[in-house]
Order: structure tokens, then C-alpha cells, then sequence
């Protein structure tokens, strides 16, 4: 079903990232489920002309959640990489 918005909205889109779908250094079971489903939302915003948010996750290469920094995560969505 295609959201429809009205005047005031907003759309906000956070971290929809490579590192979150299947495969991903923390893959979603079926996340990327999600992309199809985003797309139209931020197609049906664009014709509404509501304003659009994207937010990422986006860690230096050496971040202090990693694990090899004695973080809890695995490497994922790093600067600089897909």
C-alpha cells in the first residue's frame, strides 16, 4: 500500500545500510525486505514534496564499539566502504 502524507509531514529513514541486510557484518534476517517498501515512501514524499531525512551509521575504521577495540560489534558500516 503507497503511504500518502500531507502537508507537515515529514519522512525520516534511518540506517538502511548494506551492513544491516542478509550478508551484512549485522545482516537482518529478510531486512532488505525493507528496501522495496522504503523506495515507495520516499517516492510517494517526493510527490508530495514533504521533506526527506536519511540518517547512516557511518564508524572510522578503528571505532570503539568494534570488537578489536574491545567493542561489542563486529566491523559494519565503516567510512569510506560500501
Amino acid at each position: 500500500m503507497r503511504p500518502s502524507f500531507s502537508p507537515g509531514d515529514g519522512l525520516i529513514v534511518v540506517d538502511v545500510q548494506n551492513d544491516f541486510c542478509p550478508g551484512g557484518a549485522l545482516g537482518v534476517k529478510e531486512g532488505d525486505t525493507v528496501i522495496p517498501v522504503l523506495n515507495e515512501a520516499i517516492g510517494a514524499a517526493t510527490e508530495a514534496q514533504i521533506p526527506i531525512v536519511a540518517s547512516r551509521d557511518w564508524h572510522p575504521e578503528k571505532h570503539c564499539s568494534f570488537e578489536e577495540q574491545g567493542g561489542p560489534w563486529p566491523p559494519h558500516c565503516v567510512q569510506e566502504t560500501a
